[in-house]
């Protein structure tokens, strides 16, 4: 009998996502679905954009208005206008761009918290950890497609380290309650490492399996926003909050808000102003009153990722304690792993990176907890980023780190109401809260109760575990492909599959590939933009995913992306040019594209002989001698020459990315230059 049989583990801690053991956790999850009190009929189709602009700036005076489009923000805009609030929303880019987007990817309580809470006897960190376990069942049910359990380990070294991690994480299992998604257990050295068999091996006595949360974060706030747009809310991305109106008391009563798109400028007027933008919340708090203290101190959170294999199955990995005492973490998600997180001091900024000291310092110490042979090395790392926390102290309180993990809901002299703080997991709370305060100081007498809690979000009212083997038969799709599908629109699936064009081939029969190694398809290219998407990094990042789980990939399907947002949106081919250069910078800047695959120090440099090489190549492409090449000469030169291997790869792919790009021309000089 295997170990894992022995130790009662279900197959979830092994297996990938869209296997039968997932059914086994989701389907569970759907069964205890609450249907919402709210009942309102959805729209059938969702508004143009064009047309959400033109309700912004034709309503006289909306119930709310909300600044920011991340969980928070999304979250208040959804409770609003469900509770029979006219409502609009803002965001300064697309929704979730932010650190909503940038985030674990867990849903989960916090067992660091609840440490400090155990140990301090802090009572406001023990709020935060029982605030996150109910809201974590709650967005799973919520969002059934979006959202899994799965297993994590915590190898312990010492004796006293299998007692300590032990009661506390069992304290975690009682905090859950009915919530709970599955028992912890303490297992031995051998199940542990047949579990997760890159892990340090010398010393080890055995590890504490517990389970949290997992999730596609920026899908999620997405589909939040789009629930809030179905129930009649005006949200709208890639508009700036560049003032704030205020009546003849002073008091704040809408905002001046700047178009990204058009250039345009106008005005919203509404009864409350809530602010939900995050580490930006100072920001907007000075815009309504200069004497304002701040609230609100950055804090970078980075992650980089690396293969699948450093873990495999489904088990995610804690070093919990690492040089300085902060948790570090490696956990699967979307066939690769996520290693993470720094929380240090941080500026605010739309376009935050990552800096080598940070990616250092986390690959060193997560390598503490992997075996000798199983080291992360810096040209593992695929891809990088960072997510600016806005953490928060409370104007009203003495001790101005007492809620500094927690949130705060603060109103200000002149009405702005402030939410500030949380976590994505506790959206939904955050944003009830902030509607209670704000029905309460407004007297707004028509609204009713909140009523998100238990509500389905976009996407799951018809999906069910087994929707992938559907829809695969049906249409003849892969199954790496139909699981994708399914796990990211849920019922929405079919509106995709409806702009997938054919293969002209026998099985898949539908669906074009962005990349072959990635289950994104063009077709959901198309229906991004249906869903608001304006701007390549929309489709990389938050759409796909693909910057995340590989940024040299992302850059390889950048032309492919522009081509086809460009027939979508009418791009000119100057516009065009200007969108490929706008991606090419955020994956050089918030992805690290041009840092991927180079240990510490080495910077690559063609020697002459190379030059020479890929001088011959060029004249080869280059038939009429006319000193530059096009994509079409490119495609022809590979047709006739099917084996490459004398360039290097690197060179190749970067090559294979600038001729797919039809607006440029490549020149020998731009060849020779890596």
């Amino acid at each position: 009998m295997s170990l894992l049989r022995k130790s009662g583990l279900s197959a979830l801690a092994i297996t990938s996502a869209g296997t039968f053991a997932l059914w086994n956790s989701r389907v569970g999850l759907a069964k205890i679905h609450e249907a919402s009190k709210y009942d309102k009929e959805l729209l059938k189709d969702l508004p143009s954009r064009e047309s959400l602009v033109d309700s912004l700036k034709k309503e006289k005076q909306f119930d709310v208005l909300v600044i920011g489009g991340g969980s928070a923000g999304a979250g208040v805009a959804l409770d609003a206008q469900t509770r029979g609030l006219k409502t609009a929303m803002v965001e300064y880019g697309d929704y979730c761009c932010g650190t909503s987007s940038k985030s674990s990817k867990l849903l989960h309580g916090g067992v660091k918290y609840l440490e400090t809470a155990l140990k301090e006897f802090h009572y406001e960190q023990y709020k935060i950890v029982q605030e996150g376990l109910n809201e974590r069942i709650n967005v799973m049910k919520a969002a059934p497609f979006l959202s899994h359990s799965f297993p994590v380990l915590v190898p312990t070294y010492k004796w006293w380290q299998s007692i300590y991690y032990w009661g506390g994480v069992k304290v975690y299992d009682l905090l859950a309650g009915k919530g709970i998604l599955k028992p912890s257990k303490f297992i031995s050295k051998e199940e542990a490492l047949e579990i997760c068999p890159t892990i340090k091996k010398e010393g080890l006595r055995g590890a504490m399996l517990y389970y949290d949360g997992q999730q596609n974060d920026a899908r999620l706030v997405i589909v939040v926003a789009l629930t809030a747009i179905r129930y009649g809310a005006k949200c709208v991305n890639y508009t700036e909050c560049i003032g704030l109106l205020k009546d003849s008391n002073g008091k704040v009563n809408g905002a001046v808000v700047k178009d990204h798109i058009s250039g345009e400028t106008y005005n919203i007027r509404a009864k409350v102003v809530v602010n939900a933008t995050g580490p930006f919340n100072d920001h907007i708090r000075k815009m309504a009153d200069e004497k304002q203290k701040p609230m609100i101190y950055g804090s970078s959170g980075i992650h980089f990722t690396v293969a699948k294999y450093f873990c495999p199955g489904n088990t995610g990995l804690i070093n919990p304690k690492s040089s300085d005492g902060r948790v570090i973490f490696a956990f699967p998600w979307e066939d690769v792993t996520i290693v993470g997180c720094t929380d240090d001091p941080a500026e605010a900024t739309h376009s935050p990176s990552v800096s080598e000291k940070e990616i250092n310092y986390i690959m060193d110490e997560m390598n503490k907890a992997f075996a000798k042979e199983y080291q992360i090395k810096r040209e593992d790392i695929v891809s990088v980023w960072s997510g600016i926390r806005g953490l928060v102290w409370d104007p009203r309180k003495k001790d101005h780190l007492t809620l500094h993990r927690g949130h705060v809901v603060d109103v200000g002299p002149t009405g702005l109401v402030t939410i500030a703080g949380g976590k994505l997991t506790t959206f939904r709370h955050m944003a009830e809260e902030t509607m209670d305060k704000v029905v309460e100081v407004n007297k707004l007498e028509d609204a009713t109760s909140c009523v998100t809690r238990g509500m389905m979000f976009e996407g799951g009212h018809n999906w069910n575990p087994m929707l992938y083997r559907t829809i695969a038969r049906e249409y003849g799709l892969e199954e790496q492909v139909a699981t994708h599908l399914c796990e990211t629109y849920g019922d929405k699936v079919y509106e995709v599959l409806k702009l997938c064009k054919s293969t002209g081939k026998k099985f898949p029969a539908i669906g074009h590939r962005l990349h072959p190694d990635f289950p994104f398809l063009e077709a959901e290219v198309r229906y991004a933009v249906k869903e608001y998407a304006r701007i390549p990094a929309d489709i990389l990042a938050r759409r796909t995913r693909l910057s995340l789980l590989d940024a040299r990939a992302a850059k390889q399907v950048l032309p492919r992306v522009v081509a086809i947002m460009a027939e979508e949106l009418g791009w000119n081919p100057c516009e065009q040019k200007k969108q490929y250069d706008a991606g090419l910078e955020f994956l050089k800047v918030e992805m690290g594209v041009f840092n991927l695959g180079k240990a510490k120090g080495d910077v690559k440099k063609l020697n002459e002989a190379e030059k020479s090489e890929i001088a011959a190549k060029f004249r080869k492409v280059d038939k009429d001698g006319r000193g530059n090449i096009t994509g079409e000469d490119f495609k022809e030169f590979l047709n006739e020459q099917k084996k490459s291997q004398n360039v290097h790869k690197d060179i190749l792919d970067d090559v294979i990315l600038e001729a797919n790009n039809g607006n440029r021309y490549i020149t020998l000089e731009e060849l020779q230059k890596v």
